[in-house]
């Protein structure tokens, strides 16, 4: 199996790239005809991409702050790249995607959330991946390309975005012990990156046929406060909280996934614990 994988320099696509090395799976190489990056928002070059049996979809504009200030080049980058993709597929009759989209669901009626709970994107990047959603969903529906949407909640690990959450209250205790949180009681439902590039290789061994949409997480929910509990536990060391005590219109207290779905689809289950993967995390950083 050959796999393209777009996005494949940022924090998902860098582990998984890896992970394809690791079990060597054969991947695009993108240094072909002086073209070093190919940009899926020029559709003409991808042309220069060689014969692949599946696409895994992992480009995107991803800074919630940035969609809210500039929200044209968000809706622009991942709406118009996921188009592009999906008519290359078309032409090249590839029939196997993985289209990487997020949580569309806003404020929670009900946890865990399951994928018939109502979709309420709360900003433009989460409106722009349900609109990317729903291009999948018709390009599958009308040129029978099976395409898979995962949803996923929270994914962290090493080279993780230096903004994300964890990568941010590291930082902070790296240069002064103290660390600052939006909100008290937040919780997030945290996976680990292992996880999620095991399970987009069982998706890739084990194809569904349509469209299918599938929430991944671990299934727990922890608060910003434990994280913090565990990381002072693990480098022993007490961490000083501040929070800011400004309630924002958006803000969302608990999130969690039912991965019921996910997990009898592809026999699939979380394995790394919060604690082993902030010890994974811990570990990778020097000093």
């Amino acid at each position: 199996m050959k796999v393209f994988v777009t996005g494949d320099k940022g924090f998902i696509g860098t582990n998984l790239t890896k992970k394809f090395q690791d079990e060597r799976i054969s991947f695009t190489d993108y240094q072909k005809n002086e073209i070093k990056r190919i940009n899926i928002l020029e559709k003409d070059q991808l042309q220069y991409v060689e014969n692949v049996d599946a696409i895994i979809h992992l480009a995107a504009k991803t800074s919630i702050t940035n969609s809210i200030n500039n929200p044209h080049e968000t809706y622009y980058t991942n709406i118009c790249g996921t188009l592009n993709l999906l008519d290359f597929a078309r032409d090249r009759k590839i029939k196997k995607i993985i289209n990487i989209s997020t949580y569309v669901y806003g404020k929670p009626a009900h946890i865990p959330i399951d994928e018939k709970h109502p979709i309420n994107p709360h900003t433009p990047y989460n409106k722009s991946k349900v609109i990317s959603e729903n291009l999948c969903k018709y390009y599958s529906q009308d040129y029978g390309i099976n395409i898979v949407t995962l949803r996923p909640f929270y994914i962290y690990g090493p080279l993780s975005n230096p903004h994300s959450f964890i990568s941010s209250i590291i930082t902070q205790i790296k240069k002064n012990g103290e660390v600052f949180l939006s909100q008290e009681g937040t919780r997030r439902d945290f996976l680990f990156i292992d996880d999620f590039t095991n399970l987009l290789l069982k998706i890739l061994n084990n194809f569904p046929r349509g469209y299918n949409v599938y929430n991944v997480g671990y299934g727990k929910s922890h608060s910003l406060e434990d994280i913090i509990k565990i990381i002072e536990k693990i480098l022993n060391l007490k961490i000083h909280i501040q929070y800011d005590k400004s309630i924002r219109p958006n803000d969302i207290a608990e999130m969690v996934a039912d991965i019921t779905k996910v997990t009898k689809s592809f026999d699939w289950k979380p394995q790394i614990s919060i604690e082993e993967g902030l010890r994974l995390i811990l570990k990778s950083y020097k000093g």
